[in-house]
């Protein structure tokens, strides 16, 4: 009754409601192409209509071996004709999206679980800088394009207060995600033939490739081809001081990881988890240079790191796929300092069937 006779105090819930709605209708994508600029978000799009082909091909009796991928940008480059030529019987499904989180992957390794969905063997990715949860600049794009608000309640007590307010601030109201600007949208609109027409193009043809690839495709402008060495190392520091200083290990992105692979474990299917090739300036930094790593300590990354992820894995019984300490790995192109090159995705593929073959070897033993 008081609510009727004080109808003012409604003002700010129709504001709200209101403000909500017109979010929504701006993110319809031939509304949003007037302003948006990303295209890592067709990614997670994609990976929807990706889960949907893995469960038919599953279902074939005469099928090849499906290697499920779950990664970040350092592996979205891969080429099922490279692998299926080289690697009869294989066959990749990518899940790796930019910017890839333990915590995506788990909420679609629940997925997979609830649907029994089978494939024949799964990668997971250990990424150093997704462990620390006091970079200078956080990767939150699996928050703000990736994760079900109802998978983040489920599993609340793993995100920190500045994940649930990313999350509340940019997945209900993505127009502040984008911030559109009026100068791009009038742009846009007044040269459709230069600007927003090539966009959309940009967009469609991203979609097509990445399932025409099965979750594997060249984002424009993503990946260049290789960087020169004083770039490089360039790149190493600035990435370093961005991602790695000061250095905390998050044991919550630990248990994301620990969750998945138990429920590959469930699943009846083997699993491996894979550290991508860093750039050598910048793995320079993180074996050698010293950072706060919490408790009033300081050491190198690598030293804080790498033996947690060396005892879990002894411990889980896991295998750990440590591609920067392979003596026998040789390709040190890179289009940054944590992205190998497109002319290194051949070596990489070879290193991953390498370590997955032998992992089928041992098991049937």
């Amino acid at each position: 009754m008081d609510l009727i006779r004080n109808r003012y105090l409604l003002v700010p819930f129709l504001v709200v409601f209101l403000t909500f709605c017109l979010d929504k209708l701006l993110l319809l994508e031939n509304i949003h192409t007037y302003f948006s600029k990303s295209l890592s978000d067709i990614n997670y799009i994609q990976k929807h209509q990706l889960y949907e082909d893995l469960k038919v091909y599953l279902s074939k009796k005469d099928r090849d071996k499906v290697l499920v991928y779950f990664g970040n940008s350092r592996a979205l480059l891969f080429d099922n004709e490279y692998i299926q030529k080289k690697y009869p019987g294989w066959l990749m499904f990518n899940f790796s999206v930019p910017g890839g989180k333990p915590d995506y992957v788990l909420q679609w390794m629940e997925e997979f679980h609830k649907d029994k969905v089978k494939p024949d063997f799964f990668l997971f990715d250990h990424s150093v800088e997704m462990y620390n949860s006091t970079a200078t600049l956080k990767v939150d794009e699996t928050l703000t394009n990736g994760l079900n608000v109802s998978f983040v309640l489920k599993h609340f007590s793993l995100f920190s207060t500045d994940d649930i307010s990313t999350l509340i601030a940019k997945r209900m109201f993505r127009a502040y995600q984008y911030r559109p600007k009026l100068e791009v949208i009038l742009t846009r609109a007044k040269n459709k033939e230069s600007f927003l027409f090539p966009y959309r193009e940009l967009r469609n043809n991203l979609m097509e490739n990445l399932n025409r690839g099965k979750g594997s495709a060249m984002t424009p402008g993503t990946h260049q081809s290789v960087l020169p060495p004083e770039l490089l190392k360039k790149s190493a520091i600035g990435d370093f001081h961005s991602y790695l200083v000061p250095f905390q290990f998050s044991d919550q992105v630990l248990s994301f990881t620990n969750q998945s692979l138990e429920l590959a474990k469930e699943l009846g299917v083997p699993s491996a988890v894979i550290w991508v090739r860093l750039s050598l300036p910048y793995m320079d930094h993180i074996r050698n240079l010293k950072v706060s790593v919490g408790g009033g300590k300081t050491d190198t990354v690598y030293h804080d790191w790498y033996p947690r992820m060396v005892e879990y894995h002894k411990q889980n019984g896991v295998p750990f796929w440590n591609m920067n300490d392979d003596p026998n790995y040789a390709c040190n192109n890179f289009s940054d300092a944590g992205h190998m090159s497109p002319t290194c995705y051949d070596e990489y593929t070879d290193f991953i069937f390498k370590n997955l073959l032998q992992s089928f070897v041992k098991g049937a033993r």
